[in-house]
């Protein structure tokens, strides 16, 4: 009897100190509010500034070209080379808005210094005649133009689009194919990439208040010690913290979709004036599919910044050092991983920065975005980042309720 009075009484602290930490949260409203505003200035900024980078498609871009087609006179390869030159040189004598190709400048180079310049990034556009052009569409009636596109710029994309279209009045569409090559340290679209590093920066530092606040704040206020010496044990504590944190986060997380709504639309009213208003949605749009997938590991990120800042926070004198020192720990590693998960693959490091960031339970975030949308998801692999992940979160926080049992002892 004794014993269910007691677990009875435990339950209504527990609901009781978990009222108290969602009154704190809903009592301070700047809090909500940039939780609110963190999310969707993040996304509607970049749709604004995604709309700014559009309007540059229609200036002209630099473009290289190679033929390597053996056949010296009235071939398709030479014919389909000359057709652009003859073009490019027209349009020099027109105004800009007369112009289709608008090339700046029109460079041929040898197939080795094209691709030189590729690999190097000097070469926004490289349309590329094979050997086998003039082969191909006499034995097959149909053969591969190819062009090289750094798809991360909208110059280059608008231009090798406009490359295509040209080519393919020059020869008849279904006589020719399109074979489109891009950068290959992009492992996903615009979109994606975009995804992965505003979840890193944006989930990352937003629980700093909150977590700052609610432990080293209650040191800094003197409450702490009151809580301590409530008979409830400490990772019943640690815990209604946690959920009011957890439903902080869900809070963030529908602004989240919230702002990523706003930037598809941004990106989709802008791209519909296009030539390829459908590839360019694609590419810098976020797929409605994806974003479960987003929030999912944006709820993972969260509780590891938790976590983090638990530690943190319970070791801080005040609530300016925990929140200072708490965004110069994470700052870093979270800017070398966005970064990185922005502009190419995660795992391709190896010896000890391989290892350093192997380490950071944020890697593991854009592996696991990575894998999920990638043709062929390695369920092994995408098991092991949410297993990590989550077991840093347990350590984390299990380490915290440590120091709750020290501040026990200390009160």
């Amino acid at each position: 009897m004794n014993e269910s009075r007691r677990r009875k009484k435990n339950g209504e602290k527990t609901v009781w100190l978990l009222k108290k930490e969602l009154k704190s949260i809903f009592r301070s409203r700047w809090l909500l509010f940039g939780f609110m505003l963190s999310p969707l200035f993040a996304w509607t900024f970049q749709g604004f500034f995604l709309n700014f980078l559009f309007a540059q498609a229609i200036e002209p871009e630099h473009v290289y070209i190679t033929i390597e087609d053996p056949y010296a006179n009235n071939t398709a390869g030479q014919n389909l080379y000359d057709s652009i030159v003859a073009q490019y040189q027209y349009e020099r004598l027109l105004p800009e808005n007369q112009r289709f190709l608008k090339f700046s400048n029109l460079t041929t180079v040898s197939a080795q210094d094209g691709l030189a310049s590729w690999n190097n990034r000097t070469a926004p556009v490289w349309v590329y005649i094979p050997a086998n052009f003039t082969s191909f569409l006499q034995q097959y009636n149909v053969t591969t133009l190819i062009i090289y596109v750094n798809t991360g710029s909208f110059k280059a994309s608008a231009a090798a689009e406009r490359v295509a279209i040209f080519s393919q009045w020059q020869v008849r569409v279904t006589d020719l194919n399109i074979d489109r090559r891009t950068p290959p340290a992009a492992e996903a679209s615009y979109g994606h990439q975009l995804a992965i590093f505003l979840v890193m920066i944006t989930s990352v530092l937003a629980p700093s208040p909150y977590v700052s606040k609610s432990f080293a704040g209650e040191r800094e206020q003197h409450t702490l010690e009151a809580l301590l010496v409530v008979p409830l044990s400490r990772l019943r504590i640690l815990g209604a913290k946690l959920v009011a944190g957890i439903l902080l986060s869900a809070f963030y997380s529908i602004f989240t979709v919230v702002g990523i709504v706003a930037f598809n639309y941004l990106v989709i009213v802008r791209a519909l004036g296009s030539l390829d208003s459908a590839a360019q949605i694609a590419y810098y749009s976020v797929s409605t599919t994806s974003i479960p997938l987003i929030v999912f590991c944006q709820f993972l990120v969260l509780l590891c910044a938790i976590g983090i800042g638990i530690v943190i926070s319970t070791m801080a004198k005040d609530q300016a050092t925990s929140e200072s020192v708490n965004n110069l720990v994470l700052l870093v590693p979270t800017m070398v991983i966005g970064i990185l998960g922005f502009t190419g693959s995660i795992s391709q490091f190896g010896g000890l920065f391989g290892a350093f960031v192997w380490f950071i339970p944020f890697s593991h975030a854009i592996m696991f975005l990575n894998g999920v949308l990638s043709p062929y998801p390695n369920i092994a692999a995408l098991s092991i980042n949410v297993i990590y992940m989550v077991a840093f979160t347990i350590v984390t926080l299990i380490i915290g309720a440590k120091m709750f049992e020290r501040e026990a002892i200390i009160a």
